[in-house]
């Protein structure tokens, strides 16, 4: 990357970050904490009465603000502070940024190297429009997109193109610059019920667990999960439009989206053609247990195969515990892909992902997947997996900012058929410096997630 790149991409996100720290200045407005229940929009996002999930478990009470259609639920990094009322017109506005400082190097034929940053920045901002009715907006960016076309060398994944011919092979795509623009409006009813309706343009569709950089289990990961494309890659859809019902630890969505999935062109925004639909029923089976299992119907979602459109199933489980070392956040998840019409086996995708937090400072991380792939090489699929193991140092540097210090070790298994296109030992290690920006400081009351 660049100078140039990377300094413009680190110029948008601090300034999207810095944005709303005006609100520092404002008057202290503490809002009563409320008992909520699960709400997920459709990026599978809880309320909840208490930090429910694994990825619920949070630093601060955020019980009044909904923030339900930015999956912020799951990601324990959002211990931001204190939201401010950013104007006398009664919006609250709240913002983070998240960079990854990345070295990547992949081994054995397939391999490559290449220095990079990747990550997010956010602004959410709510207001109560009446005592019944609450919306939400949301933005998110990324500066994925100034990475290049081609993304990062990752063994064993695909998933989309870099030039409109050829599919990403051993590589993970870059994010779009949109990552997200969202406006979801929320009516409670009597008897502990909501329905909400939520539209973006991007957004993410109510299908599989929340995407691994929302999640508490995966956000602290520098790469992505080879299960993307099997589990979590809706999270950037040019155009969403999905209505929801929560009752009690229920929550059932259906979203109609846009199959194809974003094209190679990282700074624009796509056509919305909303011709594909997904379904998700939530499950808050305890305070500790989250389970979903939703289904879709995706139309041309390749835009190099056009002419296919898939079935696609997903169940996942998130569980959290606090033990006396620190707290484990463990993901769960299956999916698979299937081409209607078509004679070929469905492709299937296991997750086992986790995170141990042991305290401010350290905390380990843990990943396998398994994936059943015929995009790897051309005369067929094949099983392939992927085992990751690293570990994070944290460091306060004060102003609501965090540095973490991280390294992880990838170990991939592929058939004894791929071993001379791969290699017999085809590894990867990643180091990384992970900046975290928390503009806003003090308790979180009022937020409901």
């Amino acid at each position: 990357m660049s100078y140039l790149k990377s300094t413009t991409a680190l110029a948008v996100l601090f300034a999207l970050s810095a944005a709303s720290a005006f609100a520092q200045n404002m008057p202290h407005m503490d809002m009563p904490a409320q008992t909520t229940k699960p709400d997920q929009g459709s990026d599978h996002t809880q309320d909840q009465k208490t930090p429910a999930t694994p990825s619920q478990t949070m630093d601060h009470d955020m019980s009044g603000m909904d923030m339900s259609d930015m999956d912020m639920s799951h990601m324990d990094h959002m211990n931001m502070g204190h939201m401010e009322d950013a104007s006398k017109s009664g919006w609250q506005v709240m913002s983070h940024a998240v960079l990854n400082f990345v070295a990547d190097n992949q081994e054995g034929p397939r391999g490559g190297s290449k220095n990079f940053v990747e990550g997010m920045a956010m602004i959410m901002a709510s207001r109560e429009l009446d005592d019944r009715n609450t919306l939400d907006l949301n933005l998110m960016l990324s500066p994925d997109a100034f990475m290049g076309k081609g993304g990062y060398p990752l063994l064993l994944q695909t998933g989309e193109t870099a030039d409109g011919v050829h599919h990403l092979v051993d590589a993970q795509h870059p994010h779009d610059l949109f990552m997200g623009a969202t406006a979801k409006l929320t009516h409670r009813f009597d008897g502990n019920a909501k329905a909400f309706v939520l539209i973006g343009w991007p957004g993410e569709f109510g299908f599989g667990p929340t995407a691994f950089m929302h999640r508490a289990s995966g956000e602290n990961f520098p790469t992505a999960p080879i299960t993307h494309h099997w589990l979590d890659s809706g999270h950037i859809t040019m155009g969403v439009v999905t209505a929801g019902l929560v009752k009690g630890p229920l929550q059932l969505d259906v979203t109609q989206f846009t199959g194809r999935e974003p094209d190679q062109y990282r700074f624009n925004l796509d056509t919305p053609k909303l011709d594909s639909t997904a379904v998700r029923l939530t499950w808050q089976v305890s305070d500790r247990l989250t389970a979903q299992a939703s289904w879709a119907h995706q139309v041309s979602p390749e835009q190099l195969a056009p002419d296919e459109d898939l079935q696609r199933r997903s169940v996942s489980f998130d569980y959290n515990r606090a033990f006396r070392a620190g707290t484990l956040y463990s993901t769960l998840a299956w999916g698979r892909k299937e081409i209607e019409h078509s004679a070929e086996k469905p492709s299937d995708g296991y997750l086992f992902e986790n995170t141990f937090k042991f305290n401010e400072k350290w905390m380990a991380l843990g990943r396998h997947e398994r994936v059943y792939n015929d995009e790897l090489v051309h005369d067929g699929a094949y099983w392939v997996s992927k085992t990751e193991i690293g570990a994070i140092r944290t460091f306060d540097l004060g102003h609501d900012m965090t540095l973490g210090l991280g390294l992880v070790r990838q170990f991939n298994e592929v058939p004894a058929a791929l071993k001379p296109v791969y290699g017999d030992h085809p590894n990867g290690t990643v180091g990384f410096l992970q900046l975290k920006i928390h503009p806003m400081s003090g308790s979180m009351t009022g937020m409901k997630m």
